[in-house]
């Protein structure tokens, strides 16, 4: 099933990625948001809000990736995901049950369940604040409308005001995105193991996690889930498209390439650095407009498959062979994401290219030489010139001249362009002067705070590496989150890398 226009459509075709994030059949957001638009209509809502609706349900899951490297600490974090979903997160019974599915070992099982007895109160609320404002900000970026970012900031309240980051509930929760919390449910049982349980649990929900006026119509209308006919499609495709949003193609390479950086400590700010470095280099190297613009949107998004795996993967200090194939994976993911999505259907095989090699020990295809553009060869260099200068699990930071090394011995091994190197390697900083905006008012002392926070650093490693008391960094943490507006972690890590600072 595809909605036919654009932005529409692309930006329906790239929900798959947050289905494939959180262990979810395919189209599960796109059904979501569509059976959200339908319930809102019927039960009487305006077309602008069934809309808002749509969307709510559809980009549910944008701020997923914001919280997977805490989730990682509990087990596979994908099915981790997956399990809390099908079932009632707030009952302890199941997210116990869901982390110990999670594990695939007996020590694993003992380690996950025992970080969560003892940290069960922080995590969740953790969870909360970070999925939801990470949804928003980057939404924000896709010039949706404001019922849509407060829909995706009240994602996992509940009516009975359980929930979070902020325990609303009732009437105070916007309507369009009660509407979608009672699709969700519907749609994520359904797809999972049909009408039947998808009914049994908005039963059970309704009035606890859901609205139940809504939860009830939800119930009432799961079977025609069953059968999405054309004619539904075309009406549900009418109304959104009158008043598409405008999105540009970079702005929806630029914010699935922040959603994918944000998996890892070790890779936020990472796609930006790339890009900027492809768009230094591409006029010197003789590359057209047409070749630097799809190089932009591939640069961006060239590791949106890394989120189809789990996070604990990215953040192993060492990886069996066994790891090492299953890495490999994601390039291909990130070209089959790209070309279900009319938008970026251009940039996919160049973003799936950026592991190949000149002597054709890359992949996905091994490709040799001649199979290889100028544009492709330039996205492979810059992804190793910025990866280098960027701490790893396994290695620190390398200087840039150290980094310049790297990349001629991988030119003299037969394995990068040396063109391409010759040009790149002469960046000084892959980091960009910051931009005016919230970054603006830090202080240089806050902003050497904001960079190890984004790159995971707890308070006391910071306080270690800075030579200043815990007490300090949590006032400098304080103002930081005033200052740029945010109130998490991994949103003050998105307005940084937005900005240049990481």
């Amino acid at each position: 099933m595809n909605l036919r226009q654009d932005p529409v459509a692309s930006l329906s075709a790239l929900s798959s990625v947050l289905d494939l994030a959180n262990g979810l059949e395919g189209e599960k957001s796109l059904l979501t948001g569509l059976f959200s638009l339908e319930l809102a209509l019927d039960g009487g809502l305006s077309r602008a809000d069934a809309r808002a609706a749509f969307y709510v349900g559809l980009l549910r899951h944008l701020g997923c990736t914001a919280y997977a490297a805490e989730e990682s600490r509990l087990g596979n974090d994908v099915h981790l995901r997956r399990n809390l979903l099908r079932g009632d997160a707030g009952r302890t019974a199941h997210v116990v049950r869901s982390v110990l599915d999670a594990n695939p070992s007996l020590p694993r099982r003992t380690a996950g369940l025992a970080r969560l007895l003892t940290s069960s109160r922080r995590l969740r609320s953790e969870w909360f604040a970070e999925a939801c404002g990470a949804a928003r900000l980057l939404a924000s970026g896709l010039g949706l409308d404001a019922r849509v970012l407060q829909g995706l900031d009240e994602a996992y309240e509940r009516w009975d005001g359980e929930g979070g980051p902020r325990l609303l509930g009732g009437t105070d929760l916007l309507e369009v995105g009660r509407v979608a919390q009672a699709a969700h449910v519907a749609v994520v049982f359904f797809v999972g193991s049909g009408a039947a349980v998808a009914q049994e649990a908005l039963a059970l929900q309704a009035g606890t996690t859901l609205d139940p006026a809504w939860a009830k119509r939800a119930l009432a209308a799961t079977a025609s889930l069953q059968t999405l006919s054309d004619a539904r499609i075309e009406a549900a495709e009418a109304c959104l498209l009158e008043a598409p949003p405008t999105i540009d193609a970079t702005a929806l390479a630029t914010t699935f390439g922040d959603f994918a950086d944000l998996q890892s400590p070790f890779t936020r700010g990472h796609s930006r650095r790339v890009a900027e470095a492809c768009a230094s280099a591409a006029p010197r190297l003789g590359l057209d407009a047409a070749e630097q613009s799809a190089l932009q949107l591939a640069a961006y998004l060239h590791d949106l498959g890394h989120v189809t795996l789990p996070t604990g993967l990215w953040l192993q200090p060492d990886w069996s062979p066994s790891d090492r194939e299953t890495s490999r994976s994601h390039a291909h993911a990130t070209e089959q994401l790209l070309t279900a999505t009319p938008m970026l259907r251009d940039a996919a095989r160049l973003a799936g290219a950026h592991h190949e090699r000149l002597d054709g020990g890359g992949y996905p295809r091994g490709l040799p030489p001649a199979g290889l553009s100028r544009a492709a060869r330039l996205l492979a260099v810059a992804d190793v010139w910025v990866a280098l200068q960027e701490e790893r699990p396994h290695r620190p930071a390398r200087a840039a001249a150290l980094a310049k090394q790297v990349l001629e011995a991988e030119v003299k091994a037969g394995r990068l362009d040396a063109d391409c190197v010759a040009v790149v390697a002469g960046t000084k900083d892959v980091r960009r002067v910051p931009e005016p905006g919230p970054t603006s008012a830090l202080t240089p002392r806050e902003v050497d705070v904001l960079r190890l926070l984004a790159g995971g650093a707890t308070n006391k490693e910071i306080a270690g590496k800075l030579g200043v008391s815990d007490r300090t960094v949590q006032h400098h943490t304080i103002h930081i989150y005033e200052k740029l507006g945010v109130s998490t972690r991994a949103g003050a890590s998105l307005v940084a890398a937005r900005a240049g600072i990481v």
